[in-house]
């Protein structure tokens, strides 16, 4: 029956689509976000050292037992002051490997956010403009992170089940924003319109 009342209890519930629709709002689908953090991981690759750090912890012990064990003998047979200088020599060789920057790999975080202050302006304007539509609304922003650096973030606007994506920037250049009919190109990192 298509007015027993269970209808118009649905209908009246607030939904985040139909906030959006009214604060005009066209989210950015969320295949676009998914694609554009595959190819950031891919262009923000942990370091060569972080990659081969076992192999390098490895060899940096094998040296440091070769080079004393060489250094001893050398001050043996030769001269204990060639032996001391040579001994020196390797461990200063060994420790130096730790003083080279190791670049981890980057990781996306995601966390909610209350202040939309570190958002772009133009992002911003939507979701507080949502935000007046559905009080209740919570954001999240996500965030690429590579040691200590952050890198490409967006915001993600939630409601109950429901989640939508507002936009995604780097700095002042936005990538994809609400309203932007486009479809994301790797290799520009920019959106294409449709």
């Amino acid at each position: 029956m298509p007015f027993d009342g269970r209808n118009a209890i649905l209908a009246s519930r607030p939904t985040l689509a139909a906030a959006m629709l009214v604060s005009r709002i066209e989210p950015i689908d969320p295949q676009m976000l998914d694609r554009h953090k595959a190819d950031e991981l891919r262009r923000y690759p942990a370091g060569w050292f972080y990659r081969h750090r076992v192999a390098v912890q490895i060899a940096t012990l094998v040296l440091l037992l070769a080079g004393t064990l060489g250094s001893f003998t050398v001050a043996l047979v030769i001269h204990p002051a060639v032996g001391i200088g040579a001994g020196l020599v390797v461990l200063a060789s060994a420790i130096s490997q730790s003083a080279v920057p190791v670049r981890g790999p980057a990781l996306w975080m995601e966390r909610a956010v209350t202040e939309l202050n570190p958002v772009h302006p133009i992002i911003r304007e939507s979701a507080l403009r949502l935000q007046e539509q559905l009080p209740e609304v919570k954001f999240r922003l996500g965030e690429l992170i590579q040691d200590r650096t952050t890198l490409d973030p967006y915001l993600v606007v939630e409601y109950q089940n429901e989640r939508a994506v507002l936009g995604i920037w780097n700095g002042g250049q936005l990538i994809a924003s609400v309203g932007m009919q486009a479809s994301y190109d790797a290799s520009s990192r920019r959106p294409v319109a449709v």
